[in-house]
């Protein structure tokens, strides 16, 4: 782990895996690792009596949300809204509805949010169509498939983070018109608009 940057992200991912999905996941992990991100994750029954609160509670010391849709049913033979103008064939599989509570709570927190979708998972956020600015969005099979944009912006919101904390690393700045390049001690850099840096305070 890099010292000179500590971002954490969350990572939700459904509690059983298979055999074949494992693997998955501790590639996920390493990948995560390999950017300096630090991980948390609740495992089961660690929510509580209260598990919005203890999941908000969460967010609100992270920088952004990874989330792993594995398929957990399989509803190949299922219909979408049967006997009704809208029926159609379902999607193949569908992952953990948990996740998609964790997904409302990330970007109702404004969280840069990651979905890797397995194969035949659609639903709800995991599906391409809902993939944006602040989703995004990748095969599950692939980690960091989803290039540097992320990673960026978990990036710019931990910096913003330290505004309570005013603890941030040695910099280094460099005037580029709109954007300055700000670089902390052992890190390549990263971009952030002067009203980012402005709203930081007396550290610039």
């Amino acid at each position: 782990m890099n010292d000179a940057i500590s971002s954490c992200v969350f990572l939700g991912a459904p509690a059983v895996l298979t055999a074949r999905q494992q693997p998955y996941l501790e590639q996920w992990l390493e990948w995560l690792e390999n950017h300096n991100l630090d991980v948390v994750r609740l495992q089961p029954g660690a929510y509580g009596k209260d598990p919005w609160r203890t999941l908000k509670g969460l967010l609100s010391q992270t920088d952004g949300v990874v989330l792993l849709g594995f398929r957990q049913l399989d509803a190949r033979t299922a219909t979408w809204r049967p006997h009704t103008k809208e029926e159609t064939h379902s999607a193949d599989w569908w992952t953990s509805p948990w996740l998609h509570f964790e997904a409302g709570m990330a970007v109702m927190s404004g969280l840069p949010l990651l979905v890797a979708a397995d194969e035949g998972v659609e639903e709800g956020v995991f599906h391409p169509n809902a993939w944006d600015n602040q989703v995004h969005g990748t095969v599950l099979s692939s980690p960091g498939n989803v290039g540097m944009e992320w990673i960026e912006l978990v990036q710019r919101r931990w910096i913003l983070r330290k505004r309570s904390s005013r603890s941030l690393p040695d910099s280094g700045l460099a005037d580029d018109g709109g954007v300055l390049l700000l670089a902390p001690l052992g890190h390549p850099g990263l971009i952030l608009h002067r009203d980012d840096l402005f709203a930081l305070g007396d550290e610039f």
